[in-house]
């Protein structure tokens, strides 16, 4: 694929982020169902899900991260941009931030109060957004100029 064409490149951001979303959701789906792991199967909170209801978890979740994650993916390619960011921890950050973000978002047409998440929710998010920053970094990161690119640019 040719990174120098712009449909190349904005192909490219997209496989990112397509990575990043899967990697996302397997990561909060995992801290989710990590207390089935104990010996009373997560049963000291009615939140968490026995390990059959793996599949279904993971569904719901794509077919929510995926749009709800995607304004503010857009931010940060912008933002990524402008402050020319190289390393991976400006994107795991940003993933995190967008995780909140995501949340958010799908709280507004549910009329409920955006910043009312349940920290249930909103606690596994965090490491899949940052593993998921992490993700489109890895995928793209052959991409993204160097920092003599930028400073002769």
């Amino acid at each position: 694929m040719n990174r120098d064409l712009p449909w190349g490149r904005i192909a490219f951001a997209f496989l990112g982020y397509l990575a990043a979303v899967l990697i996302a959701v397997t990561v909060a789906v995992s801290a989710i169902l990590a207390p089935t792991a104990l010996p009373d199967n997560g049963a000291w909170g009615s939140f968490y899900a026995n390990k059959s209801d793996t599949e279904v978890l993971y569904v719901l979740g794509l077919y929510v991260t995926f749009p709800t994650a995607l304004p503010g993916f857009l931010l940060t390619l912008f933002v990524a941009r402008l402050g020319r960011w190289v390393g991976w921890l400006p994107f795991a950050c940003a993933g995190t931030l967008n995780a909140v973000l995501a949340l958010a978002i799908l709280r507004v047409p549910l009329h409920m109060p955006v910043l009312g998440t349940p920290l249930m929710i909103l606690l596994p998010c965090l490491p899949g957004g940052f593993a998921g920053g992490i993700a489109y970094w890895a995928v793209v990161r052959r991409s993204l100029p160097s920092n003599e690119e930028f400073f002769w640019s």
